[in-house]
């Protein structure tokens, strides 16, 4: 199962591991993306600006409090939640998946090129996790 992009909008990510987990078959495989807990964490989710105009620095605060943030995407409103790391994995684990890989993304040496991109070298935007739901004798 693959699911892209939409848990940082899930209040409860812990009623949705425990049913992905009992969707899959056993030896099935989850795998999914989302905004990285450092992106997600301050209430202000932008770069703070230096009076050159070029990006400072990247705020996270409030990082161990999980729960709503109010951002903007596309020039709307925009409600996300946000998860910490062990939130994220833990949660997985408790549901009884097997972690297979915790890859936090960066940009492909061809994309630094783009403008903006090596701003994308500073801080984690976004993490990919692959989990497996092992077979037991049970299943």
């Amino acid at each position: 199962m693959r699911l892209r992009l939409a848990l940082h909008y899930i209040e409860n990510l812990d009623q949705v591991f425990r049913n992905v987990w009992w969707t899959l078959r056993p030896g099935g495989t989850f795998l999914f993306n989302i905004e990285h807990p450092v992106f997600t964490s301050g209430v202000h989710q932008e770069w703070i600006y230096g009076e050159d105009g070029t990006p400072k620095y990247w705020p996270v605060d409030d990082y161990y409090r999980p729960g709503q943030r109010v951002t903007r995407f596309l020039g709307c409103e925009v409600i996300k939640h946000h998860h910490t790391l062990t939130q994220i994995l833990m949660g997985l684990l408790h549901c009884g998946f097997t972690l297979e890989v915790a890859e936090e993304v960066q940009p492909s040496e061809e994309m630094l090129e783009m403008p903006g991109m090596k701003d994308e070298m500073r801080r984690p935007m976004m993490l990919l996790v692959r989990v497996k739901r092992e077979a037991t004798g049970a299943d």
